[in-house]
């Protein structure tokens, strides 16, 4: 088979036709993990990066630069656009405001993490879900630039390009009311819980389709992320799901395809085996991260009861495998990974989350070179 462009490459994947090989997506990396891969691999340049001297996030992620995305060959890059959960006010060195009121704190050398919500930790009514200053979508500037950066990254690259309209409706409603909170409003105060998913879908809604009208024609894919899982479980019982959360993130997906060709990609991790039926339903057309190491999520059992309606982007270990493995267990992953999501296509390789601190740059060049290695479709009946 002939080589193919990276674009057509992840196209085909994810119209469920089998390319010249397995697609590999763009990972996000910590700092301290890629300042050790760029050391390993000599590639000094890479070390003068502003993100990697940071102070006032020294435990940041990003994705690979461009000579390293050359390097591994990577098929995808994204777009990048201003989420709402951006820093919006700084409160001090350690702690920052977002967009929707919610507050971000950070230990000495830890990762920003959302702290307090506006409606956590009190009795709220409906009245005061209407009298928050909710984020605008449309604010003048917010999308500056955007669709300039966009038309050239699709016509002066031959790369699949991934758009983040960021979360749907679950993760703001978790941070802004509290996780545990919000939880037991669905079960005890369900007008509530509703009407803060409505005024959160909203907003999620609108930022999406003010994204997609500037840049939805130059897409490949566009990605949304809402969690929906622990390790051993779901968030919400199948029926619970369908009565309550459902219907709001169907009107994200329906925002998506509505202003754009591209597939539809949702992140969430955890064990979400018994939602997919449903996360179908609705129009999903690939998941990401694809934990395999969580409940009912085995790579094989997913793609033998959803491979024919769901793409599976990413699926490498980052529990075990990546940070504790040696790289011929990596390699050995990579290669049962491709075996088992990769016929017919519908598999895009990458690791199950953000690679870690801890994850040795050998492991990481392991996955990447692998994945070239075992993912010729002619090879993949072998391997």
């Amino acid at each position: 088979m002939a080589a193919m462009s990276h674009r057509e490459r992840v196209v085909k994947a994810l119209n469920h036709e089998e390319p010249d090989r397995v697609p590999i997506a763009v990972d996000n990396i910590n700092a301290g993990a890629y300042i050790n891969l760029v050391k390993h691999l000599g590639v000094d340049e890479e070390l003068q990066r502003p993100e990697l001297n940071d102070q006032s996030d020294p435990s940041k992620t990003l994705i690979l630069g461009p000579t390293l995305l050359e390097r591994f060959d990577v098929d995808v890059r994204p777009l990048n656009t201003r989420p709402l959960e951006s820093v919006h006010e700084q409160i001090d060195a350690m702690s920052y405001r977002d967009g929707w009121g919610v507050v971000w704190s950070r230990s000495e050398k830890g990762p920003y993490m959302n702290k307090q919500g506006p409606f956590q930790g009190r009795k709220i009514t409906l009245a005061d879900l209407d009298r928050h200053p909710w984020p605008d979508p449309n604010k003048p500037g917010r999308y500056e630039g955007l669709r300039e950066r966009a038309r050239k990254m699709h016509e002066e690259t031959d790369y699949a390009i991934m758009g983040h309209v960021g979360p749907s409706s679950v993760g703001p409603c978790q941070r802004l009311r509290g996780f545990t909170e919000w939880m037991e409003d669905l079960a005890l105060e369900p007008a509530l819980a509703e009407g803060l998913l409505e005024h959160v879908t909203e907003v999620v809604v609108a930022c999406a389709r003010a994204i997609l009208q500037e840049v939805g024609d130059y897409l490949d894919v566009v990605r949304f992320a809402d969690d929906l899982g622990f390790q051993d479980r779901a968030y919400f019982r199948p029926e619970m799901f369908r009565r309550q959360v459902k219907p709001y993130l169907g009107r994200m997906v329906e925002a998506i395809k509505s202003n754009t060709r591209a597939k539809v990609l949702m992140h969430s991790d955890g064990s979400i085996y018994h939602l997919l039926p449903d996360l179908i339903d609705i129009g999903v057309e690939a998941i990401n991260p694809v934990q395999t190491t969580a409940k009912n999520m085995e790579a094989a059992r997913l793609k033998a009861e959803f491979g024919d309606h769901l793409g599976f982007w990413g699926a490498i270990d980052t529990q075990h495998t990546l940070p504790f493995g040696t790289p011929d267990e990596v390699r050995d992953e990579v290669r049962s990974k491709i075996r088992e999501l990769g016929p017919s296509g519908g598999f895009i390789l990458g690791s199950c989350h953000e690679i870690q601190r801890e994850v040795p740059p050998e492991n990481v060049v392991a996955m990447y070179d692998s994945a070239i290695e075992f993912g010729k479709y002619q090879q993949t009946a072998a391997v």
